[in-house]
């Protein structure tokens, strides 16, 4: 009996979604702008995108499957760019964070 409490007790393992992946793939971008990152597993996964020097400058950047690729959504709806120009993605939202220029 104790042993089937336990496995009711226990939470299933989640596997990480083709979003989490895409979001990973826009954090590795970001490491050259010296902002923070993490992907959060929620339902949707977010990246929270964070500036070191302002603690108030954080964004939340959702990713969306669309027809031919993924687009990543700023917190306030915002299209910012899809997968497939992470670079341009990337440079938009180190800019919301304040980290360079536009």
């Amino acid at each position: 009996m104790a042993q089937s409490r336990q496995a009711k007790d226990e939470q299933p393992t989640r596997v990480p979604s083709e979003e989490s992946g895409h979001l990973g793939k826009l954090a590795t971008e970001l490491s050259g702008y010296g902002v923070e990152t993490d992907v959060v597993d929620a339902d949707p996964p977010y990246l929270r995108v964070s500036n070191p020097a302002n603690r108030y400058a954080v964004e939340d950047v959702t990713c969306e499957r669309r027809e031919h690729d993924y687009a990543f959504i700023a917190s306030f709806g915002v299209y910012l760019g899809s997968s497939g120009s992470l670079g341009v993605t990337a440079h938009k939202v180190a800019w919301l964070v304040g980290v360079t220029e536009q």
